[in-house]
């Protein structure tokens, strides 16, 4: 084999190679690791939800599941989306929670699809969760678009605004409280197989890098397989 490396190019490939591989490494690694989180929230969520006094003890935290608790005054009405997917209008009120007001969602209204936006009759939640998850405060989405307060129509959780909406003096901003219908979303919304995917195109990206490298090279006369020419040949 004779082999004469292109320095810039080399010098370029290498860092990059390296980088493709490392990318690959990591989403598989994701991979398990997400697939290790929805294996114990399966377990997780079977288990006896928390009364609200033993949530406190033990310190209001993401991913607790607790029992109902007692929401009341106005309500507010954000866009999202159910378990299954289905978009609509997420209806939130304020419980007293660990010294201090917490968002809890108490219904839903799922939207006519391809509708100017009027909900589908009896669409709202009538059964009662018997649990609920303590869910991370939602981070602006990127491409929210504006809320519109004076029609309590809400597309993203601004905190000042929403505490002024339901004339609260404060609000716990770190937390909401959903009922627990299935998966969160934070689990489900990059499932392993993503993942999984994510990997594959790094790694196909990796060997696709390092067979240009190489058929560069071998135009350039510097790659060959076979025996390598004789000194002063060159």
């Amino acid at each position: 084999m004779y082999f004469r490396p292109l320095p810039v190019l080399t010098i370029i490939a290498i860092p990059a190679l390296i980088a493709l591989v490392w990318l690959g490494v990591w989403q598989s690694q994701r991979a398990g690791w997400k697939a290790d989180q929805i294996a114990a929230f399966q377990i997780h969520m079977h288990t006896a939800p928390l009364t609200q006094q033993e949530a406190c003890a033990a310190g209001l935290s993401s991913g607790q599941i607790i029992a109902p608790p007692s929401a009341e005054g106005a309500t507010l009405r954000v866009f999202g989306h159910q378990a299954d997917g289905a978009p609509g209008w997420k209806h939130y009120q304020a419980a007293e929670i660990c010294g201090a007001p917490v968002l809890v969602e108490i219904g839903f209204d799922a939207l006519a699809i391809g509708g100017p936006g009027a909900a589908i009759p009896g669409a709202v939640r009538t059964t009662a969760p018997d649990r609920f998850i303590v869910a991370p405060w939602p981070e602006q989405p990127l491409m929210a678009a504006p809320n519109a307060p004076e029609r309590n129509e809400w597309s993203w959780f601004d905190a000042p605004a929403i505490i002024k909406a339901l004339g609260l003096p404060t609000l716990d901003i770190r937390y909401v409280l959903t009922p627990l219908e299935g998966m969160p979303d934070y689990l489900v919304r990059t499932p392993p197989e993503t993942h999984v995917g994510y990997a594959v195109t790094w790694f196909g990206m990796a060997i696709a890098f390092a067979v240009i490298y190489g058929l560069m090279h071998m135009r350039a006369g510097r790659l060959r397989f076979g025996k390598s020419p004789s000194i002063g040949t060159e």
